[in-house]
């Protein structure tokens, strides 16, 4: 399946409390570039302008005409491709991924070796579908979120869900195979949409969030009030809780996989001012 993913963290800042980020920046470190780079668990490269690209768990990297190719994605849990840069606004990565019938896909935001947020992609329990969990450490035990469907840039329906609940998407004919998608991981109050206009700051200004779009594709999602509705981008929204406080930055996003492959095609990043 070909995905095209393009996860955004524009100027992130991550909301923690103890149950999720470990304290402060001054307590924790988010260390240099070249300290995440030794202690890269496999193959690095410089592929990309201003990114390391290395090798996670027993996946083997090599460089290709077109980008990079990631091989031996035997677990989910261990096995990928990490990117590092300086701190970052922004990053976009465009990939091909072919799960097949038993495959896994999991983004992680990180911020030095510190996971911040996570977006889970697991195939669904019938054909054609699969199950997603977005997952943000904003609050003790993780935050709730909102979940947004848009198909062609439209909203269709939106349901606020706790957090650890998985949705059931279906009709996703091409999930396991090459599929086209662009996921976002941004933060709400400085969202540029495709018009280039800023729009104004949301009310849970701070929140961060994923967005996954299928190009070409569409599914089907039922919400609580039974409605099913069809889009071709799911959006999940952190809800801000009392007690947040800033983790400004982000260094690194992690892409790990249970797959026949990954092809990197193209990859960037925007400074943080």
């Amino acid at each position: 399946m070909l995905l095209k993913m393009t996860s955004r963290l524009l100027a992130a800042v991550f909301l923690c409390v103890t149950a999720g980020c470990a304290g402060d920046e001054s307590a924790a470190p988010e260390g240099t570039v070249a300290s995440q780079e030794a202690n890269a668990e496999g193959t690095c490269t410089k592929r990309f302008d201003g990114i390391t690209s290395c090798a996670k768990g027993k996946a083997q990297l090599t460089k290709t005409e077109a980008g990079l190719s990631v091989s031996n994605l035997r677990d989910v849990k261990t096995d990928g491709l990490a990117s590092t840069f300086g701190r970052a606004a922004s990053w976009s990565q465009k990939s091909q991924i072919k799960l097949g019938v038993n495959g896994a896909l999991q983004l992680e935001a990180r911020s030095g070796d510190q996971v911040v947020s996570t977006l889970s992609i697991v195939p669904g329990r019938e054909a054609n579908s699969a199950r997603v969990l977005p997952s943000f450490t904003g609050a003790p035990g993780g935050s709730p979120y909102r979940m947004n469907i848009y198909r062609e840039g439209v909203l269709q329906g939106s349901q606020p869900n706790p957090a650890g609940y998985y949705v059931t998407f279906n009709n996703w004919r091409d999930f396991i195979r090459w599929l086209v998608a662009v996921a976002d991981f941004y933060e709400l109050d400085i969202i540029w949409p495709k018009t280039s206009d800023k729009p104004a700051a949301p009310t849970n200004v701070g929140a961060c969030g994923w967005r996954l779009g299928t190009e070409g594709n569409t599914f089907s999602v039922t919400l609580a009030d039974g409605k099913v509705i069809t889009g071709d981008t799911m959006e999940f929204v952190e809800e801000i809780q009392d007690g947040h406080y800033p983790y400004t930055g982000f260094t690194g996003i992690d892409v790990k996989a249970t797959a026949e492959g990954i092809d990197v095609l193209s990859e960037s990043f925007v400074p943080a001012k």
